[in-house]
């Protein structure tokens, strides 16, 4: 990873090298030669010194402004520098007219250069507001860097600098990107996989973090003896397999920091006619599961989890959606028509939804089914 990193820096480095202000003076020259419609004016050799030792002076800012990557401070610099040289250069060359451009050019590119400048000052000034004392945070034991916004290091934590084996003096005041590669989502650091997580902070600065990736992988249980992890009656999936499915989800969750919605959906048969007996409650019970089981997306997790009880369980679902699917399983519009009047006639359907983040502090099903209790209505 380090050393296709540097590769990468040195090619942008060497890019940037190649336009330095006495390079680029060549083609101003000849250009100013080119447009040349009027009799040399002679200048004075004390202008041509001034302007020489001005130009100097701006090609060693641009240096410096490469080497502490403040790429953005580049453009302004080479405006200076050329409209500098152009002044005194256009009128030597019978080009007078072309005096103004470069008036005008060093005008604006010191205007831009001061307004950038400031721009900069204000995030470091915002960002050393709001951060912890220096000595106090980088000590935090987790691999994390702090950067104004245009990546730009402020602070960043001993752990991270052991894992690039980098010394602090060494990215004070450097780029990000200098030690962690932007471009990828996941990067091997220290002989381990590392997601690359930032977030942008209210004062304006970015805030980036390792986090250790792992992948989460299902084992599944040992298949029935018809091969399958579903109950063939209700066509939902059987406990056993479940319960572990919906704690790797919920670890996901956590681990990860994302999100999952859950919903109980309680089955009651208050008002049965004698004429409706178990065997006809179980045969409408398990066609309604069925017709659950088509409603709900293939990662979503559905089982039994009492006689009448069911749980689905949807990942990367927000609370809305997850009411809109328990809204369109109480349409029982879809089933066939005798089984659609069974269900407006006899059946009704308590139901809870929940919605799980990492910060729920839910870790087991237990603890979600504890919760979905708490959510019947």
């Amino acid at each position: 990873m380090s050393s296709g990193n540097s590769n990468e820096v040195s090619l942008d480095f060497s890019m940037h090298w190649l336009f330095m202000p006495p390079i680029t003076a060549i083609l101003t020259i000849l250009l100013t030669g080119l447009v040349s419609t009027s009799m040399p004016i002679s200048v004075d050799p004390a202008i041509w010194g001034l302007v020489g030792l001005m130009f100097v002076l701006l090609t060693v800012l641009y240096g410096i402004f490469i080497k502490q990557s403040f790429f953005r401070g580049l453009l302004p610099v080479q405006l200076i520098a050329q409209g500098i040289l152009l002044c005194p250069l256009s009128l030597r060359m019978g080009a007078s007219m072309f005096q103004w451009v470069g008036v005008l050019s060093a005008i604006c590119g010191a205007v831009i250069l001061v307004a950038i400048y400031y721009h900069s000052r204000t995030y470091c000034d915002m960002a050393i507001q709001y951060v912890l004392p220096q000595s106090e945070l980088d000590t935090l034991p987790l691999p994390f860097a702090i950067t104004d916004g245009e990546g730009g290091i402020i602070s960043v934590s001993d752990h991270l600098l052991q894992l690039v084996q980098k010394a602090r003096p060494a990215v004070n005041g450097k780029n990000i990107s200098t030690i962690l590669p932007l471009d990828k989502e996941v990067a091997n650091i220290g002989g381990k996989e590392w997601r690359i997580l930032s977030t942008n902070r209210e004062d304006g600065t970015i805030y980036f973090q390792l986090e250790e990736a792992r992948e989460v992988i299902v084992t599944l249980p040992a298949t029935g003896a018809n091969g399958s992890f579903l109950d063939p009656a209700t066509s939902l999936y059987d406990r056993t397999y479940a319960v572990k499915r919906v704690e790797e989800e919920l670890y996901r969750t956590y681990r990860y920091k994302r999100w999952m919605s859950a919903a109980l959906l309680c089955v009651d048969f208050p008002e049965a006619s004698p004429a409706i007996d178990s065997k006809k409650e179980d045969e409408i019970f398990n066609s309604y599961c069925r017709f659950i089981n088509s409603i709900t997306r293939a990662t979503d997790i559905s089982c039994l989890v009492g006689p009448r009880d069911i749980l689905i369980v949807m990942p990367e679902t927000l609370l809305d959606g997850a009411r809109d699917v328990v809204s369109k399983l109480s349409d029982f519009t879809a089933l066939s028509k005798e089984e659609a009047q069974w269900f407006n006639e006899v059946v009704k359907i308590r139901e809870g939804v929940i919605f799980l983040s990492a910060s729920s502090g839910t870790l087991d099903f237990d603890g979600m089914m504890a919760k979905l209790d708490e959510a019947l209505k």
